[in-house]
């Protein structure tokens, strides 16, 4: 069977109307449809809430919903399974959770990823197809969205669970696909620990392992006879973002028999607020960035000289958050301008002596001290609330 994997997808307000006319031609283009056509099953990660039941959800960072006028558009590319393993399917709480999975189920789409519990949620999907099973095992990093014994939400990644949910899944399949919504936003390469991670779901028994939540076209490995995609990129996600990294999505092609699983690669591309096939030339082009990449992580010293490089670049975006709501006074903003952030460094130096990064170090890489932490800063924000 032929398989295709988008990336992201979530219909936003630059193009609800077009998605509720069903304007197939204007938001895909004709050569991409009939592209989506040629394929036996269509998978996307689903990132948005369905409007139309329960209320936004405390959280940092955006809350993105579609109308459910929106399915027309949606229902153009005849998708058979969404991935709800995501931070967004959660957006508008429980009620919303059902109520997607409601919509989806009634237009024929089926998903997985997400309950309301954590059972529910862990649950894999497997298709047939003739005398072919495909399993398809989903899990996302956690951001307001694990799903928990009485509370609904997507399936967590657990490294305590995780890894022993894909070995039993591939004991009822032929092929099995896991998707890792994870990484860093706009970062083309896997982080050392989401790297590990994914290797070890193929270990495990994973066939093809997919990351996507980036945001953008990453790299990818072959491992142990098996592919590993560190970010995909989105298919259709249209925020007001417009940059080098939202241009492009991995289009990823799957030939699977029972006795094997062959990846290939295409490419979209995004202009403005709708997206088209891309042209040899841009397929090209953008193919063998992306191959470069992957050559790129083969080089291990090369591979964390990136990743030391990344930390500098967003050095200043953690460690502002631990002087809290000050670190973003405007007065704070603007010495740091006219100092050429020498103030914000000296600030640093003078709120956290070496005993101090000491503390956070062991705070953050003990697992006792970690667990406490995480439940104490918890507690914290709802007591807010």
């Amino acid at each position: 069977m032929r398989l295709f994997i988008g990336g992201d997808f979530a219909p936003t307000k630059a193009n609800f109307d077009l998605f509720e006319q069903g304007d197939a031609e204007t938001l895909y283009g004709r050569e991409l449809l009939d592209y989506l056509a040629s394929f036996d099953y269509r998978v996307f990660d689903f990132e948005t809430a369905i409007e139309g039941a329960g209320s936004a959800i405390p959280k940092y960072g955006p809350i993105i919903t579609t109308p459910e006028r929106c399915m027309p558009g949606v229902d153009a590319i005849h998708p058979d399974l969404m991935v709800l393993a995501n931070n967004h399917s959660i957006n508008l709480g429980a009620e919303g959770i059902e109520h997607t999975k409601q919509v989806l189920a009634e237009h024929g789409i089926a998903s997985v990823g997400a309950g309301q519990d954590i059972e529910e949620a862990r649950k894999p999907f497997y298709l047939t197809f003739g005398d072919l099973t495909v399993g398809f095992y989903v899990c996302a990093e956690h951001e307001f969205n694990a799903a928990g014994e009485h509370t609904a939400g997507v399936n967590p990644y657990d490294p305590l669970v995780s890894f022993d949910e894909v070995r039993e899944a591939k004991t009822h399949c032929d092929q099995l696909i896991v998707f890792y919504h994870g990484g860093m936003i706009e970062y083309r390469y896997p982080l050392p620990n989401e790297r590990r991670a994914l290797r070890k779901f193929v270990d495990c028994g994973a066939d093809l392992v997919v990351g996507q939540h980036t945001h953008c076209i990453g790299c990818s490995e072959v491992y142990k006879g098996k592919t590993i995609v560190y970010g995909q990129g989105d298919f259709f996600f249209a925020r007001p973002t417009k940059n080098e990294f939202r241009f492009s999505g991995l289009l990823i092609e799957a030939d699977i028999s029972k006795e094997s699983l062959s990846v290939n690669f295409n490419v979209r591309i995004k202009p403005e607020d709708t997206i088209h096939l891309a042209t040899d030339e841009e397929r090209s082009a953008v193919l063998e960035a992306f191959e470069e990449r992957g050559r790129e992580i083969q080089d291990e010293e090369h591979f964390q000289d990136l990743y030391e490089k990344r930390l500098q670049e967003r050095r200043r975006f953690y460690l502002d958050r631990l002087f809290g709501w000050y670190s973003r006074f405007p007065i704070f903003a603007g010495l740091d301008k006219l100092t050429g952030r020498l103030y914000s460094r000296y600030l640093y130096g003078k709120r956290f002596t070496k005993t101090d990064w000491l503390i956070l170090d062991n705070w953050l890489s003990c697992e006792t001290h970690y667990e406490i932490m995480s439940d104490l800063v918890i507690r914290e924000w709802k007591s807010k609330s």
